[in-house]
């Protein structure tokens, strides 16, 4: 489902600020299932269906070699908890 997520306002914005398609670009590299821009942007988020993806990208968003693309890189832990794994199998406290 999340690959069919979409934002028609990312075509117009990508093309006049190219760095939102490179971090959506870096996202799905880092296991990403989707990354997508919010609204009308500046915001770009990424959709992970495991924690250790989603800290990969933050540290390479936020410390490696991308850092430069995004001025602020947050991570949050699972919404739904009923899909979140269980603390002995890694999740985000």
């Amino acid at each position: 489902m999340a690959g069919r997520f979409g934002n028609v306002l990312e075509l117009v914005t990508e093309e006049k600020y190219p760095v939102i398609g490179e971090i959506k670009q870096v996202m799905r590299k880092m296991g990403a299932l989707n990354a997508l821009m919010s609204g009308s942007g500046p915001t770009v988020f990424g959709l992970f269906a495991d924690p250790k993806s989603a800290h990969r990208a933050y540290e390479e968003l936020r410390h490696g070699k991308s850092s430069s693309l995004a001025r602020q890189v947050y991570i949050t832990n699972f919404y739904n908890n009923r899909y979140a794994p269980k603390a002995s199998e890694g999740a985000m406290n």
